[in-house]
């Protein structure tokens, strides 16, 4: 399978851009790396997302491919939908990238759950906007990550040039605290108290993703 790195934000914050660099710096030189955009209809540019039925262009000789979302939808839904079709469609999630509206974020407070809902599926975050939002305010949300233990490499898109050092983002281990693209059996995730070890037999289930559970509302 080829490798496929996912972006993940809002519409207008510089993300196919940002695409475009992971593509061309993120691999050693001279690797074919394709990007691919939302679009009505899958085609070797464009990706499709209708009703909730995910279409992907075939690979073809190309080393990787980065893939930018529908930034007006649901990033989280579309991400399910990702990971559920690109296996079967030749591809291997490699990387996860999300794009951060620093301007956008301040103004509106009430993105921020909707924003770490992205990075708990991350290995990397970019930020845009730096220069137009406080030191304080950016201070407490970088704080916040830190508290909450987010392992993801943050970057920050400088105002002019493109983004630094694309290659660490798809070089080395993954950084996301999800285990949602992880190899992992069921009882690799059970917590045993060895004082009070279960008698009766019972499931090996994977566990479900928190953000990918749903109630019986969906």
């Amino acid at each position: 399978m080829k490798e496929l790195c996912l972006v993940l934000g809002v519409t207008g914050s510089q993300r196919t851009e940002i695409a475009h660099d992971i593509a061309s710096y993120g691999w050693p030189e001279g690797q074919v790396v394709r990007v691919f955009t939302h679009g009505l209809t899958t085609d070797e540019t464009h990706w499709s997302n209708v009703s909730g039925k995910v279409s992907l262009p075939q690979p073809g000789e190309e080393r990787a491919a980065v893939l930018v979302t529908d930034g007006r939808h649901s990033q989280i839904d579309q991400l399910e939908a990702l990971i559920a079709t690109a296996p079967a469609a030749g591809w291997e999630i490699k990387r996860i990238v999300t794009v951060i509206d620093l301007p956008l974020l301040h103004r509106r407070d009430v993105l921020s759950d909707w924003y770490q809902a992205c990075l708990h599926f991350s290995d990397a975050a970019v930020l845009v906007g730096r220069s137009d939002v406080p030191n304080a305010w950016l201070s407490k949300f970088l704080e916040k990550q830190q508290s909450e233990s987010v392992p993801c490499l943050i970057f920050t898109l400088p105002k002019r040039g493109g983004l630094p050092n694309p290659a660490q983002i798809i070089e080395g281990d993954p950084r996301r605290m999800s285990h949602v693209l992880d190899d992992l059996d069921a009882v690799d995730e059970m917590e045993f108290d060895e004082d009070n070890l279960p008698e009766e037999p019972f499931d090996l289930i994977r566990k479900v993703d928190r953000y990918f559970e749903r109630d019986i509302h969906g």
